[in-house]
């Protein structure tokens, strides 16, 4: 893999190349890094079998704690990189594909993500200083990690609570880069960085590509219209305590 081309892509801390003829990406990565890429591999192969659209798994290379996972390349260009004339079309795009992905039966998925699983995870990355407070969103900029987890613990008793009765398979990153499209007909093609995919609150899926689209800052030519559309295109109406508290979880993950 000498000729690829070191790329940047999402926030993944993995090293990541594209082939030479850009029809395939390896990740590298060790330790904790490792054990997310094994994560992706596993709800790659999975997804394989369900009928949504995400990279093939081409090879998965584990030596010494250090692993390489090589997926083909999807056809579309990322939603985030869309020229704004695209966004009312995307927009609705991404609403009706969440939707055909919480439409898939539970039942069938392996993974967990519910709050069971996601707390203590993120209890876990806070206590032992792997968050980063800097990088909070602007409603929290300025709190601290321990403000946060406090915030997120008040609030698990209810979350948990509601989820039951909204447990699907969700993405677990719906950011907009994550997602791809065709650039001519904004038809879904496909997602990717699907590491956090599992059975869990459908609100986890909404609340994070709202935000994705509201962030002035991240993209731009996307707003709050944009998360409107998306939501009136999933069709089933969205708890807003819940799209914050999901928001506010994601701080810590």
């Amino acid at each position: 893999m000498e000729d690829w081309e070191t790329v940047s892509r999402g926030h993944t801390e993995a090293v990541v190349r594209r082939s030479p003829d850009g029809l395939a990406y390896a990740k590298t990565g060790v330790g904790m890094i490792r054990d997310e890429l094994a994560d992706e591999r596993d709800r790659l192969e999975w997804l394989a079998g369900v009928g949504l659209p995400a990279p093939a798994v081409l090879d998965w290379a584990d030596d010494d704690g250090s692993a390489t996972l090589t997926t083909a390349s999807l056809p579309g260009v990322p939603l985030s990189e869309l020229p704004g004339s695209s966004v009312p079309v995307a927009a609705r795009a991404l609403g009706e594909f969440l939707a055909r992905l919480h439409g898939v039966p539970r039942e069938r998925c392996p993974f967990e993500r519910w709050l069971a699983v996601t707390v203590p995870l993120a209890r876990v990355r806070a206590e032992e200083g792997l968050v980063d407070a800097d990088d909070f969103d602007e409603g929290r900029a300025g709190r601290s990690v321990d403000e946060v987890l406090a915030d997120l613990l008040a609030g698990r008793p209810r979350a948990e609570q509601l989820e039951m009765a909204d447990l699907v398979v969700c993405h677990g990153d719906a950011c907009l880069p994550n997602f791809l499209a065709d650039p001519e007909t904004l038809a879904i093609t496909g997602m990717v960085d699907v590491g956090r995919l599992g059975v869990a609150d459908r609100h986890v899926d909404l609340a994070l590509a709202t935000r994705s689209m509201s962030d002035a800052t991240l993209n731009p030519a996307y707003g709050p219209d944009a998360a409107s559309a998306t939501l009136t295109a999933y069709g089933r109406d969205a708890d807003p305590w819940r799209l914050d508290f999901y928001q506010l979880l994601d701080e810590l993950l």
